[in-house]
């Protein structure tokens, strides 16, 4: 899982990087961007929800853009804090 966040990183820091963010603000923008993922994954389970029936094709579909969408958003959102030792 290690592996995955970290490329997951590198690419939206390279996404951000191109874009013109500075520096000082990469680490906050990133937050910001995972935050919005996790947020721009609410209308695809929505229809879910709201419609008994759906397609199979479509639910799978739906299901895995939230899926997808949601991980991702919180890989990026929220770091890992090492707890202190005693």
């Amino acid at each position: 899982m290690g592996r995955f966040k970290q490329s997951t990183e590198k690419l939206v820091i390279d996404l951000l990087r191109r874009s013109g963010v500075p520096e000082a603000q990469l680490h906050n923008r990133m937050r910001k961007s995972g935050q919005g993922l996790f947020l721009l994954s609410i209308p695809f389970i929505i229809p879910l929800i709201i419609l008994d029936h759906v397609s199979l094709g479509g639910t799978i579909l739906l299901q895995t853009v939230y899926g997808v969408l949601v991980c991702l958003g919180v890989l990026l959102a929220f770091d890992e804090q090492e707890k202190p030792r005693r």
